[in-house]
């Protein structure tokens, strides 16, 4: 069940930034360098103007929620390195939702992920909180 609730929590951070990926796609680039804080500034307001920014920062809410229900339950040093399954996901979904080309050597890093998460859920027997 544990490992659903994680599934669950990897699903809403991967949608979050795929909607955050979609609104900012929308939104002119920001007019100066990231560290000129007044064009940081503009572009924020710009990006916090788009519905698919403020949505994706609403799914971290109930991520938030689920993730401190999911730590009472099991160790962090299990439950944290699964969130690592996000990455695979959101490969997956940029490639299908966002037409993304991705080069061979992150579907390579995307496989080598999803072998350390096998390895981290056969220890899912070893002690818990």
């Amino acid at each position: 069940m544990i490992f659903l609730l994680i599934l669950i929590a990897v699903l809403l951070e991967a949608s979050a930034q795929l909607l955050y990926k979609a609104g900012v796609n929308q939104l002119p680039p920001p007019s100066a360098p990231l560290w000129h804080l007044p064009a940081l500034w503009d572009f924020t307001w710009s990006a916090l103007g788009n519905w698919r920014v403020l949505l994706g920062i609403g799914l971290y809410i109930p991520e938030v929620i689920l993730w401190w229900a999911i730590l009472s339950k099991v160790e962090v040093s299990y439950a944290f390195p699964l969130t690592s399954m996000s990455y695979v996901l959101l490969l997956l979904m940029a490639k299908f939702f966002l037409h993304e080309d991705i080069p061979l050597e992150r579907w390579l890093g995307a496989l080598a992920v999803v072998t350390g998460v096998f390895l981290i859920t056969r220890s899912a027997g070893a002690s818990r909180h």
